[in-house]
């Protein structure tokens, strides 16, 4: 693990790489937590229109997505497009700050912000650099740049809230903080990053990126992917169930609620290292099955919780199987494509797309049969089946 670790600290274009991860994760992490905040509380959206307005949204992120992740296989300068992204960011957050209105912050959110999603270039990129390696090998530098999102997580909400509240700033401020991050990340890529621009490894045009589409709709691609979708729901679903145990079901606070997301966060961040350095011997399929048991053991003794110390405990498995499902379906997905990493990491907002959903429906059909608890149970079992179906398809069905 520390040598992977030196090999990205050390290696001109990996540096960048993760620093620009980190930077663009802050500014995420700078907007996200306050966006309902504003948009009802401040801009006066209505409930329905703040609903409406990220649903749109989440289907645009999914087709830019996809869209940059195909095109940086073929594109001649990515460093040319990362910066234009990035600056789209400085353009859509800035708008936002600059134009306090409802209509600019739903323009913002669905046509502007989810084109300044810099991180396919960079997982692209990442893995372009380091093509010559075995893929598990490989796969353990992918983790160890992808920490850095993690790290971002950990820092950047607390680290807003506290200049807004010492600062005694307006919310909305929030929006310039992250129009600046966005900045930073434009000089990043123009100052810092080098300009090795590789010819694609195809020639682009509309023919060549419906081809693209239609290979992600194989039946041995878009089974893996469903496998791994319906696994990783099970995370996106305790997002949804974890405060509510701890404070509906188990009568904790806010500030209980706040420690376990925070203490969760923080483990994931060893815990994907060590997954990283274990990526050699177990391989990306065995650590993301490896990833749902845990995970899915500690839905369940959530669901089993009855005081909030007992939540508390879970830390560490919860932090454990969060950070396999958080960094390696990426490594799997861009090794279902080799040589054209842009293609597999494309995958990755589709998996977020399907597996929000899926655990979205959960959370209803669950909450309308049984408790919050119950409702984890439901969601393990969806995970272990998930899992059942990733070994069956790895088995029976060929990739291609």
């Amino acid at each position: 693990m520390l040598s992977t670790i030196r090999f990205v600290a050390h290696h001109p274009v990996l540096r960048v790489y993760a620093l620009l991860l980190f930077v663009s994760a802050c500014a995420g992490g700078a907007m996200h937590p306050y966006m309902a905040l504003v948009a009802i509380d401040t801009l006066h959206m209505s409930g329905q229109g703040f609903a409406l307005t990220m649903f749109v949204s989440t289907l645009t992120s999914l087709v830019f997505g996809v869209t940059i992740g195909i095109v940086s296989d073929f594109a001649g300068n990515r460093r040319r497009l990362m910066a234009i992204l990035a600056l789209l960011g400085v353009a859509g957050a800035g708008l936002v700050w600059l134009v306090q209105s409802p209509w600019m912050l739903a323009l913002s959110l669905i046509v502007v912000l989810p084109f300044a999603n810099i991180a396919p270039l960079v997982f692209a990129g990442t893995r372009m650099e380091v093509d010559d390696m075995e893929p598990d090998e490989a796969a353990s530098v992918n983790s160890i740049v992808r920490t850095t999102m993690s790290a971002a997580w950990v820092i950047i909400p607390v680290a807003v809230a506290l200049v807004l509240q010492s600062g005694g700033f307006d919310v909305m401020n929030v929006w310039l903080v992250t129009a600046l991050l966005f900045a930073i990340c434009v000089a990043l890529v123009l100052l810092f990053l080098p300009n090795t621009a590789r010819a694609g490894s195809t020639q682009g045009g509309l023919s060549v990126y419906f081809s693209a589409l239609k290979e992600l709709t194989h039946p041995g691609i878009f089974l893996r992917l469903l496998a791994v979708s319906l696994i990783v729901a099970g995370e996106w679903l305790n997002g949804y169930l974890q405060t509510l145990v701890i404070k509906t079901t188990l009568g904790g606070s806010l500030s209980d609620a706040g420690f376990m997301a925070s203490g969760v966060a923080l483990l994931e961040i060893p815990f994907m290292l060590a997954w990283a350095a274990g990526l050699r011997r177990l391989g990306a399929v065995n650590t993301i099955l490896a990833g749902a048991a845990l995970y899915g053991t500690y839905l369940v003794l959530m669901g089993s919780a009855t005081a909030v110390w007992q939540i508390h405990a879970l830390i560490p498995l919860a932090g454990a199987g969060a950070a396999a499902l958080l960094s390696v379906p990426l490594s799997y997905f861009q090794d279902l494509f080799p040589g054209r990493p842009g293609l597999g990491t494309s995958l990755s907002p589709i998996e977020g797309f399907i597996g929000t959903g899926v655990s979205a429906a959960i959370f209803a059909v669950g909450t309308h049969l049984t408790t919050y608890q119950g409702t984890a149970f439901i969601g393990a079992g969806v995970m272990l089946a998930a899992a059942l179906m990733l070994v069956v398809v790895e088995r029976l069905v060929p990739r291609e």
